[in-house]
């Protein structure tokens, strides 16, 4: 089925999942899609605010200019997902638990949110932004973050050897988790 410009705003009209459905510049509003199975769908242009996403299943699912405003995004797999087109970006979001893999993150946005224990793996974030997030336990390996703005974020831990850096920014203040592996201690 295709759904175009349409606000899924009534959590009694939601079918229990959506599989190989077609979505164009839709929104979704105050939701809670918790384990909403989406494989195999197509979302193009489209927004979810303030909706709960924890645990949704997105196998082979297409995301081009997906935007999530306010959603709790917990234990998302972003790895399972089409990568053909695949662009994303985050504000004031839950991403705890969340895993990219293999994902073309570039110039997406990570606007004040929660990445604890998220795990970013061989993607390619060149010119991506974190600002103001929690990246708490995070892991970056094997990345390209070249021109990076983690600037304004905190609780950062990146090895340097495992990701190409080149011209990424940090905050005086997050230098210390750029040296956890060496196990300095670093004071002002």
């Amino acid at each position: 089925m295709e759904y175009y410009k349409q606000l899924f705003d009534d959590p009694d009209s939601i079918p229990e999942r959506w599989i190989s459905q077609e979505f164009e510049e839709c929104t979704f509003r105050k939701l809670d899609l918790s384990r909403m199975a989406f494989s195999g769908s197509n979302l193009v242009n489209c927004r979810f605010e303030a909706c709960n996403l924890g645990g949704i299943e997105l196998k082979n699912t297409k995301l081009y200019d997906v935007s999530f405003i306010n959603c709790k995004l917990a234990h998302v797999d972003f790895g399972s997902c089409n990568a053909f087109g695949f662009h994303v970006d985050f504000q004031e979001c839950m991403l705890d638990y969340t895993v990219f893999l293999n994902r073309k993150l570039k110039k997406s946005h990570f606007i004040d949110c929660s990445l604890k224990e998220a795990y970013f793996l061989k993607c390619d974030l060149t010119g991506t932004a974190f600002k103001h997030c929690n990246l708490e336990l995070t892991r970056f390996e094997d990345n390209n973050l070249t021109q990076v703005d983690f600037a304004s974020s905190y609780n950062l831990e990146i090895n340097p050897d495992s990701n190409k850096l080149k011209k990424a920014r940090f905050s005086l203040e997050s230098l210390p988790g750029l040296l956890t592996k060496h196990d300095l201690i670093v004071s002002k």
